[in-house]
């Protein structure tokens, strides 16, 4: 393993059957308020996985805690309305289109990587050099995908992502530590063209659920050379399999990556897994075993995306 995902989120004790302790949001009491509880875990956690060199990718926010799986203090003061998922995902777009929202999301940005780190001794922007870039940091997580709205309104969020990168170069300055999307909910509003114009993206991050080789191979098709063209690179970030055909669908799906030279993450790893009732998996089922071999012969494949971050020539 070169990469683990986390989300600075709150997490409930127990989540999903673990032994996973509760902590809160970066911002749970109030917008603007900090409770660095999570970011000091979460260092805790890179200092830990540098030593096995492992870099983290940091998702700065969950779109998912608008309202949907989770509820958090953007929504309370924006008004923004609350499904809890059970009648699909929320409208959040004034969160992505309110000016005193956005100015507000850009100070957790700030925050955040302006985090001094106990374990460093530096702050979060200046873990760069010696020290790796030991953390990607995307924008977003599962955000902006709001393919109910029109495509004028997706465009508006493209820019979106683009201007939260702004922000955080800003902050990161000449680092080596690299932006990412976030991803989108599926292929297409994974791959929107703006992503590829972007200065400040360095990495476009690949979210989807449909694992059918065929239609996962011609998406990438699609943008690989775009992809090439512009400077950027593609991460599979996030898919899952469940069902029966749980390890053969993670068998076939990631031998088409490996065939297009693009890497690629799991959504999830936990103890305990939950085999082929839902996506996690844990090492004492089969499809660990094929995730395993699968990442070894990842590792083996040279694609044309250079990743010098991962493999150790910087």
């Amino acid at each position: 393993m070169k990469l683990l995902r986390v989300f600075i989120t709150r997490v409930a004790a127990g989540a999903k059957g673990s032994s996973a302790k509760a902590v809160n949001d970066l911002e749970t009491v109030s917008v603007g308020s900090y409770d660095d509880t999570i970011l000091t875990q979460i260092d805790v956690l890179a200092a830990e996985a540098h030593s096995r060199d492992i870099k983290l990718v940091i998702a700065m926010h969950d779109r998912y805690a608008l309202g949907c799986w989770d509820t958090d203090a953007y929504v309370g003061k924006y008004g923004l309305p609350v499904t809890g998922c059970v009648n699909g995902v929320p409208d959040s777009s004034k969160f992505y289109t309110n000016a005193n929202a956005i100015a507000d999301f850009d100070n957790r940005l700030r925050h955040i990587l302006n985090f001094q780190s106990p374990k460093f001794g530096v702050p979060w922007n200046k873990l760069s050099g010696t020290l790796l870039p030991s953390v990607f940091h995307e924008t977003l997580s599962h955000m902006p995908q709001m393919p109910f709205l029109p495509s004028r309104f997706r465009m508006k969020f493209s820019v979106y992502r683009c201007g939260r990168a702004n922000v955080i170069r800003s902050v990161l300055g000449s680092t080596g530590i690299q932006i990412s999307t976030g991803g989108g909910t599926d292929l297409p509003t994974s791959t929107q063209s703006q992503f590829f114009s972007c200065a400040n993206i360095q990495i476009v991050a690949l979210h989807e659920y449909n694992v059918d080789p065929t239609y996962v191979a011609s998406h990438i098709d699609a943008v690989k050379g775009i992809s090439l063209s512009s400077g950027k690179r593609l991460l599979y970030e996030e898919f899952g399999a469940l069902g029966s055909s749980k390890q053969s669908q993670i068998q076939a799906v990631t031998n088409t990556l490996i065939s297009t030279g693009v890497p690629w993450m799991y959504w999830e790893l936990t103890k305990p897994g939950m085999g082929s009732s839902d996506y996690e998996i844990w090492t004492d089922e089969p499809s660990w075993t094929t995730l395993r071999s699968q990442s070894i012969a990842t590792r083996q494949h040279v694609g044309e995306f250079g990743w010098p971050e991962i493999d150790g020539d910087t």
